[in-house]
């Protein structure tokens, strides 16, 4: 068995996670009737993607760190943070991102999203990576951006409780603690690909426990998420199987496996212009994007592998 395979079943393991915040709302709710004062903390959580959409645009800043253990590559965490703008009537932003691995190093890119496709490339470089996340979703609202995270807001549960104030970047907003039902999630997103590995992940994952912070027009200004997936739940899913194939040694992986990812997204600065545009056709390559090949570490004498014990 090689490094590639186990590191191409991290990562397939690691996307399901990720698929759960590819999720966004078709249309989505109505923003709620009434004073912003006169709503009850669930609809005050569930308008606020609506009313923040509706400024138009927004910078954003984002971090998202992947903690996973239980399996033969060993534990490791990644963690990104980056920042940049979104137009969220045109549904194309852009950004800078820096990811922290323990295991591959570090990556600086460039971002640049529309609808459901995400164009990035290493720092300092040329070439543009177009990944086209259809098969996950089915939505022309876009996802792998600023806006589809707020839609994870459509899965809040019933029970969102407000909790005090608190201060994001200068101003003072309203707290709710929130946990977001996966199942609901996915009925009222209405986006999930059937049979696809996004379903597969919502299926394995348990609530998800957070905090949402609202200023005084009913706009999210941070909104904070933790997700938590054992890859024993994942390994029952046949979309996995059949990408995975019948390995013994990726399948003892994925079950032993467990991952957790954090979120946390500010949005401010909003009806601040932006000037993304989607990459020179010519400036474009598909298929798979591995900037961290020259960060890989010598699994030589990793037993199993050639070479190894």
């Amino acid at each position: 068995m090689t490094f590639g395979v186990l590191r191409r079943s991290a990562t397939a393991i690691a996307g399901c996670i990720a698929g759960i915040t590819l999720l966004t709302a078709c249309g989505g709710g109505e923003a709620g009737g009434g004073s912003f004062a006169e709503r009850t903390a669930f609809d005050v959580a569930h308008a606020a993607p609506d009313l923040t959409r509706a400024a138009g645009t927004s910078r954003y800043a984002l971090e998202m760190t992947y903690t996973s253990t239980g399996d033969s590559l060993g534990d490791s965490t990644s963690t990104s943070t980056g920042e940049g703008t979104y137009d969220y009537a045109g549904q194309i932003g852009d950004g800078t991102l820096t990811t922290v691995d323990t295991m591959l190093g570090t990556l600086d890119e460039e971002v640049v999203f529309t609808n459901n496709v995400l164009y990035q490339r290493e720092a300092g470089t040329d070439r543009w990576h177009k990944t086209d996340f259809s098969e996950l979703v089915n939505t022309p609202v876009g996802q792998h951006d600023p806006s589809q995270q707020l839609d994870l807001l459509r899965g809040v549960s019933d029970d969102v409780r407000e909790v005090g104030t608190a201060d994001v970047r200068g101003d003072e907003v309203t707290r709710y603690a929130i946990s977001i039902d996966p199942k609901r999630l996915a009925d009222q997103s209405g986006v999930v690909v059937d049979g696809g590995l996004t379903q597969a992940a919502l299926s394995a994952a348990g609530p998800m426990p957070g905090q949402v912070f609202v200023d005084s027009d009913g706009r999210v200004r941070r909104l904070e998420v933790r997700m938590e997936t054992a890859g024993a739940d994942l390994a029952a899913s046949p979309e996995l199987q059949e990408m995975l194939g019948s390995n013994p040694q990726v399948q003892e992986m994925l079950a032993n496996r467990r991952t957790t990812m954090d979120i946390s997204i500010e949005y401010f600065d909003f009806g601040a212009p932006v000037t993304a545009q989607v990459p020179d056709p010519s400036t474009v390559d598909t298929g798979p994007y591995l900037p961290y090949m020259r960060n890989l570490p010598d699994m030589s004498g990793m037993p199993g592998l050639p070479g190894g014990n």
